[in-house]
């Protein structure tokens, strides 16, 4: 029920238009928003939709504010790379290979459609990197596509209103919590509310087993996937101190610097493809004023 919901007027939302429509926001030159997100668990206290529900969400809200160009919001790509929560039920992953295809055809088929522009807007950690190396691989080959995850542009605003133990994104979090919280229907936001209560905050990396303090991988910068296994708590952050009200003041510094940053990608030509004539770069171009 929770992804049938929309946040924009029908006029941004891809799923809603028919082809004409469709075929007039293409004429258009209108910016292709597609959000990425996971079905995966989210501890005990949030639905396995959260990073999905979340993207979508804050797309619809920032498309809706734009001002540079015509938008149009693609329905929400809900398979993710999700390997590392796969101790848990509910988590539905793909491989990566199986990841990298399916976000690549999705935009060589929106712009070969006629569409100028594709932006994927992420929900989900895990998808980050495999999404920017692949927008690496699209753009060198000509093909426009771009990313960002949602949280990246107001980073700095909505973390001024986190109130835990965890300044930054975390997994079923304060930040996840709490944006959960105010965009839920009133029935699922009070089951959220009553279920993050008090829980503890776990401030120490997933990968780490519990007991243990110290984690070398966050002090030297190294890697290695968050795995959640079936004895942890399935949240890395605060999530019991999160609020409604926290949850309003973070959604709408994320929102505010996602339109933001919406406007600024539709109006910046940028350098598509390989070209090595020096007289003749390949550019793809800003977008058309809208109208």
């Amino acid at each position: 029920m929770i992804m049938s919901r929309h946040f924009a007027p029908r006029a941004f939302i891809w799923s809603e238009l028919t082809r004409v429509e469709l075929a007039a926001k293409r004429d258009a030159g209108a910016l292709v928003i597609v959000p990425t997100g996971s079905i995966e668990q989210h501890a005990d206290h949030l639905p396995v939709n959260t990073d999905s529900f979340l993207a979508a969400a804050v797309s619809q809200l920032a498309a809706a504010r734009m001002t540079a160009a015509e938008v149009v919001v693609a329905p929400v790509v809900t398979a993710g790379f999700s390997p590392h929560h796969q101790s848990f039920a509910g988590t539905i992953t793909v491989r990566l290979e199986t990841f990298l295809a399916l976000l690549g055809d999705t935009a060589r088929s929106i712009l070969a459609s006629g569409f100028p522009r594709v932006l994927f807007v992420n929900g989900h950690g895990g998808n980050s990197a495999p999404l920017r190396a692949l927008c690496g691989q699209l753009a060198t080959d000509g093909v426009a596509a771009g990313m960002v995850d949602y949280i990246a542009p107001g980073e700095k605003d909505w973390l001024k209103t986190i109130r835990g133990g965890l300044m930054r994104q975390g997994h079923a979090c304060e930040q996840e919590t709490a944006l959960m919280m105010t965009l839920s229907p009133a029935d699922e936001r009070h089951r959220i509310v009553a279920a993050a209560r008090d829980l503890p905050a776990r401030l120490i990396q997933p990968w780490i087993p519990p007991g243990l303090d110290e984690d070398p991988l966050t002090v030297f910068g190294g890697g290695w996937p968050p795995i959640f296994q079936a004895d942890d708590c399935g949240y890395y952050g605060d999530p019991g101190v999160a609020t409604p009200e926290t949850g309003e003041a973070a959604l709408e510094a994320i929102v505010a610097a996602l339109a933001a940053f919406f406007d600024a990608f539709a109006r910046t030509p940028l350098r598509l493809g390989t070209a090595r004539d020096p007289g003749a770069p390949s550019i793809s171009p800003a977008l058309p004023p809208r109208r």
